[in-house]
């Protein structure tokens, strides 16, 4: 039986964009001894009146756009696009998650298979709207784009389509929500270990997140519980 670990993120959120290293890390480590389960947090569903709201004094979108510059210099590994911020500003990062549990859906019901052994379509769906984000500075959040992932992917668009209608994508992202307050998610990203009774939230390092796979991985019945 795998170790589950319920990792909870917004696309549009940078420190989230990073932690994809982290995440391909615990893959290649621990293989099939782990089971990373996706959830998705409301942080950005409306991304102009945040910004607004939050960087009015502090540049407005320029000063946004000097922040994350600034960021992505913590963490070269990835790309961020000279105009980030300033161009295709997406709406929110809600039809995107609706987009991504509509792809969960239809995997979990064994409707479309990923042919990459490494990564779901889930994943690889996830990973293509980040990069579309922050490296090519694209609106994300358009309905055109997310079908365009749908098509580099081989996922066929019509019963993406229903269940993005029918509002069981929409149900499943809820569902997200409720669990994210349940749980006490503080933001994005977030790795929930050990039935939630630890919360590893934010910028910490792979090291941190490794330890605590191995100690639950290696815990035995026959310890005491302080162990």
């Amino acid at each position: 039986m795998s170790l589950s670990i319920d990792y909870y993120s917004d696309v549009l959120c940078i420190w989230a964009y990073s932690a994809k290293i982290k995440i391909d890390e615990m893959k290649k480590q621990f293989g099939d001894q782990i089971a990373i389960n996706y959830y998705y947090n409301p942080l950005f569903v409306d991304m102009h009146a945040m910004l607004e709201k939050n960087w009015s004094e502090k540049g407005g979108l320029q000063g946004y756009n000097k922040m994350m510059h600034k960021l992505n210099g913590m963490f070269p590994y990835v790309e961020v696009h000279p105009d980030i911020g300033l161009k295709n500003l997406p709406h929110s990062s809600a039809s995107c998650h609706q987009f991504l549990k509509a792809v969960f859906l239809l995997e979990q019901r064994s409707l479309i298979h990923s042919d990459d052994a490494q990564n779901t379509l889930l994943e690889q769906a996830d990973w293509l709207i980040r990069l579309g984000y922050f490296r090519d500075a694209q609106d994300v959040s358009q309905q055109s784009f997310l079908m365009s992932i749908a098509e580099q992917l081989n996922i066929p668009t019509s019963p993406l389509e229903t269940l993005l209608t029918n509002g069981e994508a929409m149900a499943t992202l809820a569902s997200d929500t409720t669990e994210d307050k349940q749980k006490l998610i503080e933001g994005s990203p977030s790795f929930v270990l050990n039935e939630g009774r630890q919360k590893l939230y934010g910028n910490i390092g792979y090291h941190i997140l490794d330890a605590n796979i191995r100690a639950l991985l290696e815990k035995h019945e026959d310890k005491p519980a302080w162990y």
